[in-house]
């Protein structure tokens, strides 16, 4: 599966590439961007998934729309992760324009695990709609965004602040905070929080360097706060 994802990757990046060089006067803009990042955790939502793992992701934008891949590989104890630590998201969305400079987007994701093990109660993939709204007042943006994933039965209402600054025409900064709240129809509601500070370093006109520092906790009784670090590379097309 790993190779056939990968052929799928490399024909959609090369297709791409073939694209780019026709005339694009009367096409419309678009972008591609090409990331792998290491995280020394892999945290969502608050929550554990695994250690160490590495995270490859592509994204294409034209306009206000936006399709993508996302994955998560685990690279060392993955018996302890869910579905072995493999996880492949494929997502889309949709972003509206609103006044002063607010937006509102709509979007869905599908949660793919391979190597899940039904014995643990492990799901093969779950699918989940969001819509956000999101815009700057000030030097700060802020985000407020519903999820609802139709396999779990859950809703999730997170809301993000973050600031960024260019430090000189190279660096840059961005320090964030969320704040979550993850209620399941079965039960097993949780409130979540996490912060983050990241610094970019702009190698070229395609190429940037990112590395932060990440914690995050949750309300869940017995279940400790994790720290983490990341480092990556994005290359925009």
């Amino acid at each position: 599966m790993k190779k056939s994802l990968l052929a799928a990757l490399a024909l959609f990046s090369t297709s791409i590439g073939l694209f780019a060089q026709e005339d694009t006067a009367s096409a419309p803009s678009y972008s591609v961007t090409a990331d792998v990042t290491f995280v020394s955790k892999y945290v969502f939502r608050g929550v554990w998934q695994q250690d160490a793992s590495l995270q490859p992701s592509i994204e294409f934008a034209a306009g206000g729309f936006t399709a993508g891949f996302w994955s998560a590989q685990a690279l060392k104890d993955r018996d302890a992760a869910w579905s072995k630590g493999t996880e492949l998201n494929f997502y889309g969305g949709y972003e509206f324009s609103l006044p002063n400079d607010f937006a509102l987007s709509v979007g869905v994701t599908s949660y793919q695990f391979p190597k899940n093990r039904p014995s643990l109660g492990e799901l093969s993939n779950t699918f989940e709609g969001s819509i956000g709204i999101s815009g700057a007042v000030g030097p700060v943006s802020l985000g407020a965004t519903y999820f609802h994933d139709w396999d779990l039965d859950a809703d999730t209402f997170e809301f993000g602040v973050s600031f960024g600054n260019e430090i000189n025409s190279t660096v840059s900064y961005e320090a964030s905070g969320t704040y979550g709240l993850a209620r399941y129809d079965g039960g097993g509601d949780y409130d979540y929080y996490s912060v983050g500070l990241t610094f970019s370093f702009k190698l070229n006109d395609r190429f940037t360097l990112s590395t932060g520092g990440h914690w995050a906790d949750t309300d869940i009784t017995g279940l400790g706060s994790n720290a983490w670090f990341s480092v990556g590379v994005s290359a925009g097309f």
